[in-house]
């Protein structure tokens, strides 16, 4: 119910929306707003604003508030029906009396309720209930939805207190049915003339993916403006961070050792579940590593875990679907995309119609809108413990030593044309990098030549349109990698004919030194093909820099 909000003074950063919402009855009234659509990445706080408006409206007593969520609704026609109708008349009680019980008590019959009703005059609410219960007697499926989402309007009318509709998870309504899911379409639609009501300004949240359909819908075009809900700015989520921990008696970490927490983008619900998880791993005081730890758990066994988990539980109705979705996701993050249905069938293995049904899926879920690490994590771990078979131990830790070491990381990027020479220009930068990270003078001398093959290689044999060859350095403490980047044709290292590395080297040629030195000094190479790139990545490890023995 929308009484279990946080405390005002915990909601932060969200008052020019809460100003604006809460005038929107007057606005429409006057024809300068209309009905609102909320958007925003998930745990951004959409139906954390719907809960404060309510209770602001509840008790300033102007404008009469509605609430109703579609997440635990029962779409089943006649069933939406009576839960929402029967919803709308407590909550209007309620408010009526400043009695919240009335509103939680949703399993009391409307008998019980008719002496508060009386009480208050409200005789237009008994005819609305007896003409609502008519509907029912006579099984009639369409006019009982009908009355029940024209109950807010009613009120309007007859009480002339405007009453702000707020319809969370909205998209939902579009899978309404009369029997059997699918079996009656556009369902949605009969929420028309309760919008275009100037009594009854509507505002919802859903998925963006879902709700740019339903907006589709010619009876709903131009009725809705949209509303997005952004993160927090960095000093804020640091603050709600920081309060939350005082009320768990938690001190919080240094300023400089909680630069960490822009992971969680100021997601206040990540911020919210990651002092949570701090207080049940009994965490007194924090610290970087300490932040890290609490967000491994979250990700891999905690209430983020788990809000996430339900969420994709709404779109992966069997096991199988979970672990196809679970492989799509995965490949997906780890190859940046989402657009090629056939290479992704490919990399997971799922077969390419049932891909592309997936792929449709996501879309629609929106949850992929907004590039959230804290979700590709958790995919992450879910993907290690369901496909691989491993631990939530090991998936922890993995997620763990991810962050740990990527405090130590540096990364350099790179660009350069395909024109002569321009392959030298990589040695040179090769050199400086290694100087600062302190490679041994002959690794760093062989591995000039293996790149400089490798963007020889790129320039002279991929046709690139772009004309360039992209690279990153990225250096550890304990590892280096250098990922090469080209558009054009595919390559692949074993289709080439090489001279022996011993051989170039007694001869003195310093070109043409070909991937049997990049393999030789290097402890991983791999060639993909990513859409219409090729990319090479070679790591060496940096424990021990003896080469070519």
């Amino acid at each position: 119910m929308p009484f279990n909000a946080i405390p005002a003074e915990d909601f932060f950063n969200r008052e020019s929306e809460l100003h604006y919402l809460k005038g929107l009855s007057e606005l429409k009234k006057n024809a300068l707003g209309g009905d609102v659509f909320l958007e925003g990445a998930r745990g951004t706080g959409k139906t954390e604003l719907l809960k404060q408006l309510y209770r602001l409206l509840y008790w300033e007593g102007d404008v009469v508030p509605f609430y109703y969520s579609f997440k635990t609704a029962n779409l089943k026609g006649a069933y939406f029906a009576k839960d929402y109708f029967a919803g709308f008349v407590r909550q209007y009680i309620s408010f009526a009396k400043k009695e919240p019980l009335i509103a939680q008590g949703s399993a009391e019959p409307f008998e019980r309720l008719m002496p508060a009703i009386s009480s208050l005059g409200l005789y237009w609410l008994i005819d609305c209930i007896e003409d609502f219960e008519t509907h029912v007697n006579k099984n009639d499926f369409y006019w009982q939805i009908v009355a029940a989402i024209s109950a807010p309007v009613i009120a309007a009318k007859k009480s002339g207190k405007p009453v702000i509709v707020m319809l969370d998870d909205f998209d939902a309504a579009a899978s309404l049915y009369e029997s059997s899911l699918g079996d009656t379409t556009g369902l949605i639609s009969l929420f028309r003339e309760s919008m275009q009501n100037s009594l009854c300004p509507h505002v919802m949240t859903g998925s963006a993916g879902a709700l740019d359909a339903i907006f589709t819908d010619h009876s709903l075009i131009g009725m809705t403006e949209q509303m997005r809900l952004g993160p927090l700015p960095e000093d804020v989520a640091a603050e709600l961070f920081g309060a939350h921990l005082a009320r768990l008696k938690i001190s919080p970490p240094p300023v400089e050792e909680a630069k960490f927490l822009a992971v969680l983008k100021g997601n206040p619900l990540y911020i919210r579940n990651l002092a949570k998880a701090a207080w049940k791993m009994r965490k007194k005081e924090l610290h970087e590593k300490d932040l890290i730890e609490c967000y491994s758990f979250e990700v891999s066994d905690g209430e983020t875990a788990f809000y996430w988990s339900s969420v994709l539980s709404r779109y992966m109705k069997t096991a199988e679907q979970r672990r196809a979705m679970l492989k799509i996701l995965m490949h997906s993050f780890e190859n940046q995309g989402f657009d090629d249905v056939k290479r992704l069938s490919i990399l997971s293995g799922v077969d390419e119609t049932e891909t592309g049904a997936i792929l449709a899926a996501i879309n629609v879920s929106g949850i992929i809108r907004d590039k959230d690490a804290v979700l590709q994590d958790f995919i992450r771990c879910l993907y290690m413990k369901e496909i691989e078979g491993r631990t939530a131990v090991y998936a922890k830790e993995k997620i763990e030593t991810k962050y740990l070491s990527e405090k130590e990381e540096s990364c350099f990027e790179l660009v350069i044309p395909m024109s002569s020479n321009a392959e030298l220009v990589v040695a040179k930068a090769v050199e400086q990098i290694g100087k600062n990270s302190n490679l041994d003078a002959e690794f760093l001398n062989y591995l000039q030549l293996a790149l400089i093959e490798v963007c020889i290689n790129a320039m002279e044999h991929s046709g690139s349109y772009e004309k360039k060859v992209f690279l990153k350095f990225i250096t550890r403490p304990d590892r280096l990698e250098i990922i090469v980047e080209n558009s054009g044709k595919p390559f692949s290292p074993d289709t080439r004919k090489e001279i022996p590395v011993e051989e170039k080297l007694r001869m003195g040629i310093k070109r043409g030194w070909g991937f049997k030195l990049v393999y030789a000094i290097m402890d991983n190479v791999k060639v993909e093909r990513v859409n219409d790139r090729t990319r090479v990545i070679m790591t060496k490890n940096l424990k021990d820099k003896e080469v070519l023995e």
